[in-house]
Parts: C-alpha cells; sequence; structure tokens
C-alpha cells in the first residue's frame, strides 16, 4: 500500500473574512499583479470586504484621479483617470536651475506615471461642465452643472466609486445649480451657490441616510446681487467658512445661522484671485502664489512662505506654466501644475517639445519657534507625464 502525501493548503482553502484581512495589508499598487494569479484572488481584490479591511486596520491609500477634456471627432468628452505613482526607475532627469544643471540625486524627476482610463459606460451620464466635485473617502461626488447638450443648468447627483469604477445615481438636489460649491463637515455634504434663488442658496446631503435635508440653507445677507458674485468655501475646525471679495462669514451647524466675521482672516480673500489655487490640510490654508507656496496663519492673519522648497521654485520660473491644483493627498501637499509646450528655458539647449503635466509630492513638517509656527516642504516625488490630447481640469484624492 502506497503512502499518501499530503497536499499542501491552498489560499482558497482559507475563509473570505480571513484572506480578506491578509490582502488588505498588502500596498494597493500590488493589486493589478495579485489578481492574475487566480479567478479568487480577483475576485477578492475587487470585493467590498477589502476595503472595509483596509480601511478597518488603517491601510488605506490615498490615490490621486484626475478629471480632463478631450476632443475626439470634432466632439468634447470628460473623462476621469486613475494616476498612479509607480516605483523609482533608473531614468531621471536632472532639473534646470537658473542657466546651470542640478547635480543628480538633488532632485529627481521619475518619469514612471502613469495615466489609467476609467472605464465607464458611455450611456452612463450625458456630459456635463461647472459641476461641482467632492471627495469622500473611495468616491466622488459630482453635483449639478450645464448639460453639454442642451446648455441647461441640472439637479442631478452622479457618485463614482473608485473601488469599482462604477458609477450611481444619488437623490437629485432641489434646486438646478452651476458651478456651485461643495464641501465637508461632520458627515454632511454641503453645496452652496450656483443658483439665484436666496432662500435656498445652500442645502445638505446627509451621507448616512443618503438623503437631503427638507431645510434649505439661505444665503448670509439674502442679497442676491452680491452671491452671484465670486466666492469660496472652506472647513476651519467646526465651521464653514464662506470667503467673497466684500465680506467672511461663518456657517455653524449647531447653530444653524451665518455669522458675519468683523475681524480676523485678513488677506484670506486672496484665494478667490484669478489662477490662485489653494487647499485645506490639517486645517491650515495652502496657497499657490507668486510661483511659491504659502500658508496662512490664522492667529496672525497673514500668509508666510513654506519653507524648503527653493528648488521646485526654479523648476517652475524658468517655463510657462498654468497651475491645475493643490491636492491633499493622504496628509501630503500635492501640486499640480501644467508646463506649456514650445518654451525655452533660459539655457538654450533645453527645449520643453510638448505639454506635460507635473506633479510634485510635499511632506509638510510643522516647528514651533520663539517667533510663531514655521512650516517647511520636502520633495518626496516628483513626476510628469505628457498628455497629448487630454487637457487637465481637476484633481481629487480619493482613499482605497
Amino acid at each position: 500500500m502506497k503512502n499518501s502525501t499530503p497536499s499542501s493548503p491552498s489560499f482558497s482553502s482559507v475563509p473570505d473574512e480571513i484572506g480578506a484581512n491578509c490582502l488588505a495589508r498588502v500596498s494597493k499598487s500590488e493589486y493589478s499583479s495579485l489578481s492574475t494569479v487566480s479567478k479568487s484572488f480577483q475576485s477578492l481584490l475587487s470585493s467590498p470586504e477589502i476595503y472595509a479591511a483596509r480601511s478597518e486596520i488603517g491601510a488605506a491609500e490615498p490615490r490621486l484621479c484626475l478629471r480632463c477634456k478631450s476632443l475626439r471627432k470634432g466632439k468634447r468628452f470628460h473623462r476621469w483617470y486613475n494616476l498612479r505613482f509607480l516605483r523609482n526607475c533608473d531614468d531621471d532627469e536632472r532639473i534646470i536651475k537658473g542657466s546651470a544643471l542640478v547635480s543628480e540625486g538633488e532632485i529627481q524627476i521619475n518619469r514612471e506615471l502613469r495615466l489609467v482610463p476609467v472605464k465607464l459606460s458611455s450611456s452612463s451620464a450625458p456630459r456635463r461642465s461647472k459641476e461641482a466635485f467632492l471627495a469622500v473617502g473611495s468616491e466622488i461626488y459630482q453635483f449639478g452643472g450645464i448639460t453639454n447638450n442642451k446648455g441647461k443648468r441640472c439637479r442631478s447627483v452622479r457618485v463614482f466609486d473608485c473601488r469599482s469604477n462604477t458609477q450611481r445615481r444619488a437623490p437629485s438636489m432641489s434646486m438646478k445649480r452651476e458651478g456651485a460649491k461643495a464641501c465637508l463637515l461632520d458627515g454632511s455634504i454641503y453645496v452652496m451657490g450656483g443658483c439665484r434663488k436666496r432662500e435656498c442658496w445652500g442645502e445638505v446631503f446627509d451621507l448616512k441616510s443618503q438623503t437631503w435635508n427638507m431645510e434649505l440653507l439661505p444665503s448670509p445677507t439674502g442679497d442676491d446681487d452680491v452671491f452671484d458674485c465670486k466666492f469660496e468655501l472652506l472647513v476651519l475646525g467646526s465651521r464653514i467658512h464662506l470667503i467673497t471679495e466684500l465680506n467672511k462669514y461663518a456657517y455653524d451647524p449647531k447653530q444653524g445661522r451665518w455669522l458675519l466675521l468683523d475681524m480676523g482672516l485678513k488677506d484670506l480673500k486672496y484665494i478667490l484671485e484669478l489662477g490662485k489655487v489653494w487647499c485645506v490640510l490639517d486645517n491650515l490654508v495652502f496657497l499657490e502664489f507668486r510661483d511659491s507656496l504659502w500658508w496662512y496663519d490664522l492667529s496672525s492673519g497673514k500668509w508666510l512662505e513654506v519653507e524648503g522648497l527653493t528648488d521646485l521654485l526654479y523648476i517652475k520660473v524658468e517655463c510657462l506654466y498654468r497651475m491645475i491644483q493643490l491636492v491633499n493627498y493622504g496628509g501630503k501637499l500635492v501640486i499640480v501644475w501644467l508646463v506649456l509646450p514650445d518654451f525655452e528655458y533660459k539655457e538654450p539647449s533645453s527645449i520643453i517639445p510638448e505639454e506635460r503635466i507635473w506633479f510634485a509630492v510635499i511632506r509638510l513638517e510643522k516647528r514651533l519657534t520663539p517667533s510663531g509656527l514655521s512650516i517647511s516642504g520636502e520633495i518626496e516625488q516628483l513626476n510628469y507625464l505628457v498628455h497629448g490630447s487630454c487637457h487637465p481640469l481637476t484633481c481629487v484624492s480619493v482613499s482605497l
């Protein structure tokens, strides 16, 4: 009688709950390779259980999503792309600094950056512009906008699930909105502006129940003309701050009313200027201004420069560029800008032959000095991609 050799246990024999907990500890960048192992791996890696496990153990990773506009056969298309930073390789470039080159190793430009188009059904939603975008966890909410086929405002809400690359409809807003602003506070989304009716200038969407609150938010002043102008929303602490060229307001959900801020937030209105990009990170406001990165000191009401980013300044000032976005990338800051083509650096031998989208990942460090808070930045990663006919519109960070 032959002795039978016991077979080695396979991963497929492990319960899904345990398998999800194990695979949740693997970096998301490895999932595409792991999904080729077997169909069971592929199914588990794309299941809701794996993302729930990643969130529970604190293994969720940020990912950048880029929305671009392209022209195909005479028609304009808006499309989402997943942006994937690959591992550093040996194919690095040296940065031009003034009229000389920075020595290799000071800052490395890694071109291993992949732009992966999100494949959604063309019939899933009409093409729109002037929408309000807001990233919430692993999803991107899109509010209102103008339909390209009819040119009319709409009230619909779409949700792009970045885990499954699917899109669904959420309950529509009460008002048709164009160019509105959206922000997140305490589990609710606040959508404001984009319509001319002062009594329902803003409305609130509860994420847990996926419903709109019946009570609408009026404009702070009740003046239609004031809020037909440019404004910005930002969340600082437990309040929503609304900045216009004339005044500053704060909305406290607990009090349920707008407050006019007579003092404080001096010079914060710079975020309204054309071409300025800004974001809130760790309850601080950051702004790109005069080729540099600045942060707003709430205590003094002044803009202070982020230290240690001189090399990044040299990259930008030596070329013709357009800022796209500042993004909170999982606690780090990502600067996105577009370098325009056919422009020579001061060094004649270096010419940019095509448009490039640049991404700089900045790690920020706070220090308390005798004169107050100081913030410095370090470039952790610097990448670019040649986008061809795709023109970047907006960039958001989700958690997967």
